[in-house]
């Protein structure tokens, strides 16, 4: 059994849309997200989001809606018994190794400070490759989805990353976790 479960967010359990997602209407969970998260939390105690907002300093994301969305996907998890403890995101494009943005590990940093969370005994799953670098640079597992942007980067990360598990989608990976 894992520790975490760290999830991006856009890609990973919803939908990217068309671009940045800025209201709640944007906002919609994959048909398959809450089977593979119900599988999911059979092999993790916890669940953490993390996911670069990188909207929000250029203006195209506003931050009420975000805390909508957050309030919207928090109480979706709740309602299923799903053990997310708080979501993190990244504001800006710093990107150096201990930045809040990932690839950067900050966001990783604050719940291992916030929850005691033991990042070699967690994963990162994700659709981007700074998903993948960052889940390796705080020393966990990683599974890179081709949900979201995945397919478009897929050969970046084949070149520059080492992903313990390459799934289809959030539910393929549910379904494969074991083999990490």
């Amino acid at each position: 059994m894992f520790d975490t479960i760290f999830l991006d967010r856009d890609g990973t359990i919803n939908d990217v849309g068309y671009g940045y997602i800025n209201g709640l209407s944007d906002f919609h969970f994959y048909d398959y997200a809450f089977e593979a998260l119900d599988i999911l939390k059979g092999h993790a105690k916890n669940f953490i989001i993390v996911t670069n907002q990188s909207g929000l300093s250029t203006g195209r994301v506003s931050i009420d809606p975000l805390n909508e969305i957050h309030q919207f996907v928090t109480e979706e998890f709740e309602k299923r018994d799903l053990p997310l403890r708080k979501i993190y995101f990244a504001d800006d494009y710093n990107e150096g190794f201990n930045a809040i943005r990932k690839p950067g590990i900050g966001m990783f940093l604050q719940a291992k400070e916030d929850f005691n969370v033991d990042l070699k005994n967690s994963v990162m799953i994700g659709d981007s490759i700074v998903d993948v670098q960052a889940g390796e640079r705080a020393e966990m597992k990683t599974i890179f989805l081709l949900s979201g942007y995945g397919k478009s980067h897929l050969e970046d990360v084949k070149k520059e990353c080492k992903p313990n598990l390459i799934a289809n989608d959030l539910l393929h990976a549910a379904k494969e976790i074991e083999l990490i």
